[in-house]
């Protein structure tokens, strides 16, 4: 069985530590305003996607509204419309994405070899524990086992615990996240392919694993 799991940083992405230092460092070098101006934005922006995943841990952990709205100065009701998952589907309603799609672009990105492209779907946590180097040692190890990808079949999409599965067009979106399983075709045999997705679409979770295989992550 070959799984894509999340244990280790990563060795190619900057941290937020490492991003913060870069501005403070370079903060008045000369001719760097272009690059603060990235290191800024790229910061703001994980900074953003960790907030929020920190903001649905504590939720999770029972935290209430109004203790989330006091750590950040707001109001419990700002709180909850700023990140509420029923907020969220709200928002997410005027561009749907449809997540069996995404997961078939997924596994063909990795079969181009578009490491960042599969990453750049992933929240902060999840893209600093499934580095490209690993993504790129499984799925070379998956080829080199079947060959090329040729394309993925049966696929279906199911909540976190594996039941409700749902069709392609009814399972566009679902608030307690997202679990879409396909059979990945190669030319010399099939594997198992499993991508979780939170309730904004974004991945959380990859796995590859030989059919019939138990005990999976998720």
């Amino acid at each position: 069985m070959e799984q894509i799991t999340a244990d280790s940083p990563p060795q190619s992405s900057p941290t937020l530590v490492a991003l913060a230092t870069l501005l403070e460092a370079g903060a008045d070098a000369p001719n760097e305003d272009i690059a603060m101006i990235q290191h800024a934005d790229q910061l703001t922006r994980r900074s953003r996607e960790l907030l929020h995943e920190l903001v649905v841990a504590a939720r999770e952990h029972g935290t209430s509204w109004q203790s989330i709205g006091d750590a950040l100065g707001i109001s419990r009701q700002a709180a909850f419309k700023r990140f509420s998952t029923q907020h969220e589907g709200e928002l997410m309603s005027s561009h749907t994405i449809d997540l069996i799609e995404r997961t078939h672009q997924v596994f063909k990105d990795l079969g181009a070899e578009n490491y960042e492209a599969v990453r750049a779907h992933m929240t902060y946590t999840c893209a600093r524990a499934l580095t490209k180097r690993k993504i790129r040692g499984v799925w070379s190890q998956v080829t080199a086992d079947s060959g090329q990808l040729t394309g993925c079949v049966d696929s279906t999409a199911q909540t976190p615990d594996g039941a409700n599965a749902l069709s392609k067009f009814a399972n566009r979106r679902l608030i307690a996240g997202t679990v879409v399983q396909t059979t990945l075709q190669h030319e010399a045999g099939e594997w198992l392919g499993r991508v979780a997705y939170n309730n904004s679409g974004k991945i959380t979770g990859l796995l590859i694993a030989a059919p019939g295989s138990e005990n999976l992550a998720f």
